[in-house]
């Protein structure tokens, strides 16, 4: 039998850094560290994101390597909806690394994963469903 421990691990680590992201959300952002602060945590959400989902499928069975790769298969499950949110979940963390520093792309970053925030909520609960039986 497989071993949940990994998963469930995950799914708490990103259960964690959702909660930390919706904190932060919830602060008026007319502050630079506020939105520098949230634009961090996502980063970490889309990490564990992508992450967690990788350990569901293998649990599951399926195998997939690369956070595209994962997320192509998270479709196949039918455990995402909506491709074009998680293609931009993707691109916008490889580009924050890259534009951090522009002004105009940290207002309008701040605004998309505002917009972001409520699939990868909702993501995080489906799994947190379809998991809760298990146990270590």
């Amino acid at each position: 039998m497989k071993s949940p421990r990994k998963l469930l691990d995950s799914l708490g680590n990103l259960r964690k850094a959702v909660d930390k992201l919706e904190s932060g959300l919830e602060i008026p952002k007319d502050r630079e560290l506020v939105v520098e602060g949230v634009i961090q945590r996502f980063e970490t959400v889309v990490e564990l994101v992508w992450k967690t989902l990788n350990r569901a499928l293998k649990y599951e069975g399926i195998h997939a390597g690369t956070p595209r790769e994962t997320m192509i298969e998270g479709f196949s499950a039918g455990w995402l909806s909506g491709e074009i949110t998680w293609q931009d979940l993707l691109d916008h963390r490889n580009k924050s690394s890259h534009e951090y520093l522009d002004d105009s792309f940290i207002s309008d970053y701040y605004d998309e994963i505002k917009e972001l925030f409520k699939p990868i909520k909702e993501f995080l609960e489906f799994l947190e469903n379809k998991y809760s039986g298990l146990s270590c």
